[in-house]
């Protein structure tokens, strides 16, 4: 019975409803840096590569779960780790022509996380060849494994100013739209591409909306009530 009536468009639907679920009212993302397989030399003996070159990283909406802290103890001493799960839009990778693989890394506010495995969700209605998103599983890794650029590693006094670090302070929603103030989205909304003009415009004509701190960073700003400032 699902088959008959949960066709390819409403499963495109479905889609839609969880980008939008993600870019546009949770807000969250995380920087993925995909391993560069055609510069990263691997080792003829071992298989394994002595030094990871990568990409260029890609923001991705993410909803993200609340990090797992663990005290453990080795030869050294103690040693803190961290894992933490994101879970991505499988169409949106897509659409984006990205291919998740174990290995890979990520950031999320002032961490960096090595990818050790990713689980894909599946089965909607029933439907197993559909896939909805992805589990990812992202252990911290050690200064020095992954170091990107312009990433800030905190020191054990303070997380830095903003302006220096990887901790959003802003959220502007993608609506669907080829760009925004942000840069290019890379975001695709299947019925929108289908139905064209029939549709309503993004956020009625005003746009995505933006949240972000104030200049004195006490506040969030909420919608466009910056302009009253």
């Amino acid at each position: 019975m699902a088959r008959l009536f949960v066709t390819p468009k409403e499963i495109a639907y479905i889609n839609d409803l969880t980008k939008e679920f993600m870019k546009d009212i949770v807000g969250q993302t995380i920087n993925y840096y995909p391993v560069s397989t055609l510069k990263t030399k691997i080792h003829p003996i071992y298989e394994e590569a002595v030094k990871k070159i990568f990409d260029n990283p890609v923001r991705l909406p993410a909803l993200v779960n609340f990090p797992e802290t663990e005290m453990k103890m080795n030869t050294f001493g103690t040693e803190r780790t961290a894992k933490l799960e994101a879970f991505v839009q499988a169409r949106d990778l897509i659409d984006k022509d990205i291919t998740l693989y174990e290995g890979d890394f990520f950031t999320f506010a002032d961490q960096a996380f090595e990818i050790v495995s990713f689980t894909p969700i599946k089965n909607i209605f029933g439907q197993e060849e559909y896939e909805v998103g992805y589990k990812i599983l992202g252990h911290a890794s050690r200064l020095g494994q992954f170091d990107p650029k312009n990433f800030l590693v905190p020191n054990k006094d303070s997380k830095g100013p903003y302006e220096q670090s990887e901790v959003q302070i802003t959220f502007e929603q993608q609506r669907g739209l080829a760009e925004t103030s942000e840069g290019v989205t890379g975001d695709v909304r299947q019925v929108r591409d289908r139905l064209k003009d029939e549709m309503a415009e993004v956020a009625l004509g005003e746009g995505p909306r933006v949240i972000g701190i104030t200049k004195d960073k006490k506040t969030s700003t909420f919608y466009r009530d910056e302009d009253d400032e």
